[in-house]
Parts: structure tokens; sequence; C-alpha cells
């Protein structure tokens, strides 16, 4: 009897060397797995999405600095012309932040999230006093903020907007009424 024993016992010992995962144990663990990535990959893209729009708004934004700059310096923002011709506001904004690409409205319009499209207006009828800038981001949107330096006027100040899903070369500051509703205060 204790003999049986002893042999079951050493039987089981060997069974268990030659052990090892089923077939069913193994599809459940990439079954998983795979339900991990189902889920990480969306939340991935969210987040990848949001942090091109960021990149984008921060250059908008810094376009605006520097802009506010140049109508410190002479009152008035330049026009936005021919990129070109000495004294435009393409190539003022050009000299204040360097490592922006600026373009003069509808030429073609930004493209790139390092790109900035300009148009210069002016809400008085003389002076160049509001500023619109446009900027595409990696993610489709295209991102507006209008500036008006002109104080007693009740849209004085910055504004922002945004548009969803903009065609390539359709981020322009040209366009920049064309979200009329929307403008939020920067």
């Amino acid at each position: 009897m204790i003999e049986a024993i002893q042999r079951r016992v050493a039987a089981r010992q060997e069974q268990d060397k030659q052990g090892g995962f089923t077939l069913i144990e193994l599809m459940v663990v990439v079954m998983i797995i795979a339900i991990l990535i189902g889920i990480a990959i969306p939340a991935f893209l969210g987040a990848r999405g949001r942090a091109q729009d960021t990149a984008a708004r921060s250059n908008v934004r810094n376009a605006l600095s520097s802009a506010t700059a140049v109508f410190s310096d002479n009152q008035e923002y330049f026009d936005t012309g021919d990129a070109a011709t000495a004294g435009t506001m393409v190539n003022a904004l050009v000299n204040e932040e360097p490592s922006l690409t600026f373009v003069p409205e509808g030429d073609p319009g930004s493209t790139a999230e390092k790109t900035i499209s300009v148009r210069v207006a002016s809400t008085n009828g003389t002076t160049n006093d509001t500023i619109y800038l446009a900027v595409l981001s990696k993610s489709g949107n295209c991102f507006f903020i209008r500036h008006i330096n002109t104080p007693g006027i009740a849209t004085s100040g910055s504004y922002q907007n945004k548009v969803s899903n903009v065609a390539a070369n359709a981020c322009d500051a040209a366009a920049a009424d064309v979200p009329a509703a929307g403008w939020t205060i920067l």
C-alpha cells in the first residue's frame, strides 16, 4: 500500500515537470491583451489630437504676442501686402518671432502648425488696429485669433475661434470672419 502511494506521488511529480500552459489558457491571455490594446489605442489617439491642437494654439498665441509688440512699437499694424515688400506686417512678425513662418492672407493660408496666416484690418477706417491670425493643427482643426487694439470699441481685446476638419490650404486669416459665431474671449 505504501509503495502504491509513493508511485502515485512520484507520477504526479513527473507530470508537474512536464507541465505547461494549455491552449485555452494561452488564448485567454491573448484575448485579455487584445482587449487592453483595444481600450488603449483610442485613448492614445485622442491624446495625440489634443496635443497637436495645443501646439497649434500655442504657436498662434506666440504670434499674437509678436504682433502686440509690433503694434506697441508703431501704434498700428503694417499692411500685410507682399511678404517680399519691406515694412510689411509679415516681415515685422518674422523679425519678432523667427521660429514661426508667417504668410499674408490668401497666400495660401496656414498649412502647418508653425505657419501662421496674417490679416490686418481697420475698425476706424484710418489706422490698422485689428489683426487676424490663423493656424492649422496637424489634427485638421483651424484656430483663429482676432485682436482689436482700439480702446472704446465694444469688441476690443483678443478673441479666439476654431473650425474643425479644415481642408488643406483652407485655414486662412482672410476667412477669420466666416465663423462669425463662436468667438470667445482669450
